[in-house]
């Protein structure tokens, strides 16, 4: 994974138009949600030519979330930040890898290690890295995605996970697979 100080001057970047209020909030559909709210990524980019399999991402985690905030808090929960964590990766596999919008991702294993507080108010950030890919007729059917959070240009956490990409139709076989064998 590209190292963090590599990428920290489009953080400092991506900070001061956080500051002045100008951080985009991805599309809905790219992460797998149906309602606008429920979207925690602001964007999403490669790290550069030679980490043609690395990213950085920025978070859009809101204080006032009615599910996520339903009694006061003085940070960004965890489970919070593991959804945006997911959202980040499909979002990645989408925009960078081609996944089609209506392929269902399965995640088969998950890890997940905080080492701090995300602290309300500061931005929150992905330092990622996507490998062991796996491929059908030239398309990506899974892969294993880890990340380190990062919020004042310091690790404060670290997701990964292994998914498994499929289409719409073979989720649907598989579903009606398990109903038949339970009888």
């Amino acid at each position: 994974m590209v190292v963090l100080a590599e990428v920290l001057d489009r953080l400092r970047a991506w900070d001061e138009e956080t500051r002045t209020g100008n951080m985009p909030i991805m599309d809905k559909g790219l992460v797998h949600k149906d309602h606008q709210e429920n979207a925690f990524i602001s964007r999403v980019e490669p790290v550069g030519e030679d980490y043609p399999d690395e990213f950085i991402g920025q978070l859009a985690l809101s204080d006032d979330h009615p599910f996520f905030f339903e009694h006061p808090l003085d940070h960004y929960p965890g489970l919070m930040m593991v959804e945006a964590g997911r959202q980040l990766g499909t979002a990645v596999a989408h925009i960078s890898y081609g996944v089609p919008r209506d392929w269902s991702f399965v995640l088969n294993g998950m890890t997940v290690d905080f080492t701090t507080f995300a602290e309300l108010g500061t931005p929150v950030y992905v330092n990622s890295t996507v490998s062991d890919k796996k491929y059908k007729r030239d398309k990506l059917i899974g892969m294993f995605y880890e990340g380190h959070f990062v919020q004042n240009e310091a690790e404060i956490g670290y997701m990964s996970g292994r998914w498994s990409i499929y289409p719409k139709r073979a989720i649907e076989r598989m579903r009606r697979a398990a109903l038949k064998a339970k009888g």
